[in-house]
């Protein structure tokens, strides 16, 4: 193996590495993501989806790692498929995060609640929780609806003023959208260039590989 292949290999290993580490990251991220999440919203299937490529790329990641190691055209070209693939996905995943607004959309899921109070409140009660709020607007929503202050308005559900939830629920989601939108998009870039990164090393790779069986082939 000549010093070119080495430091391909060196350096396929590193990415492959950097790319596990952000797979793990993703994962843990829309794990706690996904518990903050209302079920059956925009937001819960893009986490679960976040989940899915996060696992993937782990796996790819390994195969990447593999197949170098083991100086194999076969898995370094898998390999480069399988973050084609990826690739193809994240220009897609990259495209619609642009293209939406998690804010409005936070925003629409939260009004849907709530409009159908009575069926949905064991949700908003769980969303009172999770986001630390109360009331779609403010506490006022209750009492204009002829009903008490719920526990789930208060921390550790205590019914103490000191520790009731002063922020509204339209103001909590929306925050967390957008926050959730930032970090979603700047995990989405780094994994979109690490793995044009990849598939740029492992291409080389695979050409440097090719081309000393070939002369292997020619010298004997």
């Amino acid at each position: 193996m000549n010093c070119q292949t080495t430091f391909y290999n060196i350096v396929l290993n590193i990415i492959n590495t950097v790319l596990s580490l952000l797979g793990v990251g993703l994962i843990a991220l829309s794990v706690y993501e996904l518990n903050i999440s209302t079920p059956g919203t925009f937001e819960h299937i893009a986490v679960i989806i976040q989940i899915f490529i996060g696992s993937f790329l782990i796996l790819t990641s390994f195969l990447g790692c593999f197949g170098a190691c083991r100086e194999s055209l076969g898995l370094i070209w898998s390999y480069g498929l399988c973050v084609v693939f990826l690739l193809t996905f994240q220009i897609y995943i990259l495209v619609v995060a642009h293209t939406t607004d998690y804010k409005r959309n936070a925003t629409d899921d939260l009004i849907k609640l709530w409009q159908n109070f009575p069926v949905n409140v064991e949700r908003i009660a769980e969303l009172e929780q999770n986001y630390n709020c109360c009331g779609k607007n403010s506490t006022q929503d209750y009492i204009s609806m002829g009903k008490f202050i719920p526990q789930s308005c208060y921390q550790n559900y205590e019914r103490i003023d000191s520790k009731r939830y002063t922020k509204s629920c339209l103001e909590a989601v929306q925050e967390n959208a957008a926050k959730s939108a930032h970090i979603g998009s700047s995990v989405k870039w780094t994994l979109f260039l690490f793995e044009v990164l990849a598939l740029g090393i492992a291409s080389l790779l695979g050409i440097n590989l090719r081309n000393e069986r070939r002369r292997r082939l020619f010298e004997n």
